[in-house]
């Protein structure tokens, strides 16, 4: 109140402070990417999986290229040396009639060596025909074996053929099996080629004692010793060539009879121009033995013996050719 006693309103007084405004949140943070699975939202995220993908599917891709690619390389390495295989075994399969024929033919068949009427010329032909026919056969024996061994070193397993192993087995067998059949054909055709030889000389000696047996019967000295000579030496001949196992020991019987018949004839002869009567007795009494030793030669030992050299070999080939024309 006022010294004049008036009322006095006074201002009301200013409040002593005014509190602060609250401050404003901070700004939220901004999104980034991160590391969760949230991160790849959006398109980028989806082409990279999708790039990802593609990459897995080119490779599958490319894996299955090369395999193709092994099996095709593989069907087409293999594919030569099967085809020169093939073409050397349909060759030789068409072969294997002739060859069959010449060794299952026995040129000595109804030929009796140990007979004092053997047709000479006529076995020597029918020897000189069959010979011609085992010329003939030879050459293709030999040009199969050498065309068969040529593909053979071509017909191994390597990592390349692998895909087509089964093949090449089934072919290896059979060119395997050919020249097995083509060996043995080659053997039995060198036999044959060596009893040939021998038989060709056997004959010769056969000649040589019919016309001496032709000379001691028109008792004809002269004529008789001249045939001595070549008779020794065709018997000599057949003897050299008589080799086993390819001449079986079944005709050494035969050589021996041959060789003591000219023995004898040549003692005769000796003994007549000698006028030696014991020792002429001796000697003709000799030759009705070697004569008799001569018919009784066994002939069907001499036949069972060439039917133990040929037959494995025949069996041999019959049962390889087989194989090798896919049987």
């Amino acid at each position: 109140m006022a010294e004049s006693g008036q009322p006095h309103v006074e201002p009301a007084s200013a409040p002593a402070s005014i509190p602060p405004a609250p401050a404003a949140p901070d700004a939220a943070p901004p999104i980034t990417a991160g590391s969760g699975p949230e991160s790849t939202a959006g398109p980028e995220g989806g082409r990279r999986r999708s790039n990802r993908r593609w990459l897995i599917i080119g490779g599958i891709a490319i894996v299955f290229l090369l395999i193709i690619g092994y099996v095709v390389g593989g069907a087409v390495a293999a594919g030569v040396p099967v085809s020169n295989a093939d073409k050397a075994l349909r060759t030789t399969v068409d072969h294997e009639n002739a060859v069959v024929a010449v060794l299952n033919e026995d040129p000595f068949k109804g030929v009796d060596l140990s007979s004092s009427t053997l047709d000479v010329p006529k076995a020597k032909a029918a020897l000189a025909g069959y010979m011609q026919k085992v010329s003939l056969v030879q050459p293709s024996v030999a040009s199969d074996r050498n065309a068969l061994q040529r593909v053979r070193p071509d017909l191994q397993s390597s990592f390349l053929t692998l895909p087509e192993q089964s093949t090449i087995s089934r072919d290896r067998r059979r060119v395997d099996a050919a020249l097995t059949a083509l060996s043995s054909a080659q053997r039995g055709i060198d036999i044959l080629k060596k009893q040939a030889a021998f038989v060709d000389a056997l004959f010769d000696a056969s000649a040589n004692f019919i016309a001496l047996g032709k000379t001691m019967e028109a008792e004809d000295l002269p004529g008789t010793a001249a045939q001595l000579p070549g008779t020794g030496a065709s018997v000599k001949k057949a003897a050299d060539l008589a080799q086993p196992p390819d001449v079986p020991v079944a005709f050494a019987p035969i050589l021996k009879g041959m060789q003591q018949a000219a023995d004898d004839v040549r003692g005769l002869v000796a003994a007549v121009q000698a006028n030696d009567g014991a020792a002429i007795q001796k000697y003709v009494a000799a030759l009705e033995a070697d004569g008799k030793a001569l018919e009784s030669i066994d002939q069907n030992a001499i036949d069972a013996a060439q039917k133990a050299l040929f037959q494995p070999l025949i069996d041999s080939y019959n049962r390889n050719m087989k194989i090798a024309a896919g049987g």
